[in-house]
């Protein structure tokens, strides 16, 4: 699209599924009935940083740490995570990953995040609802951050798209998230940036 750029987290690419990561499909989808999109948003997280396999969320005799990390996110599986929650499902992997909840210039230093190949699980709420979705990068529109770039574990995969859904107008009083089947203004809540301890990496430019 002409003015257009995307920058997106260096380890994120695309299958005929969606989101891949480590050539395994990425998105996590939650149900209908349940409010886990925070911890499904987690670990996501975990698989494209890199610290979990996809095929390790299914087997039986988990790692102590994913073991952990699940049992926090039964918990909360029908009441939802706050911010709090969503930390303390990162800990046990803290000495690989740092996570912070950011709190001053949360807009800028978000898209500062995604551009050093960080990830932020965001929460927004809506006219109908409260939730967290993952942003994996960046659009720009004529050389200024337009829209974040997620992965909305409450949508379906989009073809050969690394990402999902949109939050667009990022910045602005007229924040909108926008996916396949609708979109509707939103209001931005929290941010958690997430991102690798032993180095600060770049995120890739897609034309």
């Amino acid at each position: 699209m002409l003015g257009r750029h995307f920058v997106v987290h260096s380890q994120l690419s695309v299958g005929r599924s969606g989101a891949m990561a480590y050539q395994n499909k990425l998105l996590l989808r939650q149900g209908e009935n349940d409010m886990a999109c925070g911890h499904h948003c987690v670990l996501m997280a975990l698989m494209l940083l890199g610290q979990v396999s996809r095929d390790a969320l299914y087997e039986s005799d988990l790692d102590a740490r994913l073991m952990e990390v699940s049992a926090m996110g039964q918990a909360l599986y029908f009441s939802g995570c706050s911010s709090a929650a969503i930390r303390e499902q990162f800990a046990p992997f803290s000495e690989q990953l740092q996570c912070r909840q950011l709190r001053r210039n949360v807009e800028a230093r978000t898209i500062a995040a995604l551009e050093s190949d960080h990830v932020c699980l965001v929460r927004f709420t809506s006219p109908s609802y409260s939730h967290w979705v993952l942003a994996v990068g960046v659009m720009y529109a004529d050389g200024k951050p337009h829209s974040l770039l997620v992965l909305d574990p409450l949508m379906d995969g989009v073809p050969l798209t690394p990402w999902n859904a949109l939050l667009e107008h990022w910045g602005s009083k007229k924040l909108r998230n926008t996916n396949a089947r609708w979109s509707e203004k939103a209001t931005l809540d929290k941010v958690v940036q997430v991102g690798l301890r032993s180095r600060r990496g770049t995120a890739i430019v897609l034309a």
